[in-house]
């Protein structure tokens, strides 16, 4: 299962080495009813989007749902969680969202390659985006002045900008861009509806247990 860069505290390499997360627990509970082996691969995350869709993995994980994945890509019809994304801007600055994403189209916008904000976001197109492959290159592109705002994951981007000392630089605007829904796709291209429809069955018997409360609640994620 593929796995782009660490994303805490949805999938993440410790330092050991060994991947934590709430998303790679419960994938792991999930194919443990399953009996099935799992070995986690991470690369960039455009990579893992072109594997999946050769047929070189056989699934990927924490992915939106669109119409174009869905072209080579069998989605489990339980999701693992949910991710909601926001604007970022620099403190000291007066950019204000009234939560239609069109009225940010003539900003500098950063966001990360292939990635999906939601149908909302995905549907505007902005001239001057500026795409990077890290959620770090983004935050830094919007501290050095490169981009206006950025986009991008709440937890994420707040756990990464204290993490590299830059707290008192950014702040969210509010509101939320999107909410929605974060899945695991197996590959058409490797025949795997099977294992898509297997999957999702156990993952929603899975979600009426204890150990999945247990997850959710060691994470914070509730």
């Amino acid at each position: 299962i593929l796995r782009g860069q660490d994303f805490p505290p949805y999938h993440y390499a410790d330092e050991t080495g060994k991947e934590q997360g709430f998303v790679c627990e419960i994938i792991l509970s999930v194919a443990g009813t399953l009996d099935m082996n799992v070995t986690f691969r991470q690369y960039p995350w455009s990579r893992c989007l072109e594997m999946v869709r050769l047929g070189h993995a056989d699934a990927m994980m924490n992915l939106f749902k669109t119409e174009n994945r869905k072209r080579y890509l069998y989605f489990s019809n339980n999701n693992l969680g949910y991710e909601v994304n926001q604007f970022f801007r620099r403190k000291g600055t007066s950019i204000e969202y009234s939560g239609s994403p069109l009225d940010m189209g003539l900003l500098k916008m950063g966001a990360i390659r292939n990635y999906s904000y939601g149908p909302e976001f995905d549907a505007v197109y902005f001239p001057q985006l500026l795409l990077h492959e890290t959620e770090a290159s983004l935050i830094k592109s919007l501290v050095n002045k490169r981009c206006d705002i950025i986009v991008g994951n709440n937890i994420v981007i707040n756990l990464l900008k204290k993490k590299m000392g830059l707290e008192d630089k950014m702040e969210a605007i509010d509101p939320p861009v999107s909410k929605e829904p974060l899945f695991i796709g197996f590959s058409k291209a490797m025949g795997h509806q099977q294992l898509a429809d297997d999957f999702s069955t156990a993952l929603e018997k899975f979600k009426k247990t204890k150990p999945y409360l247990n997850i959710l609640k060691k994470y914070n994620t509730q």
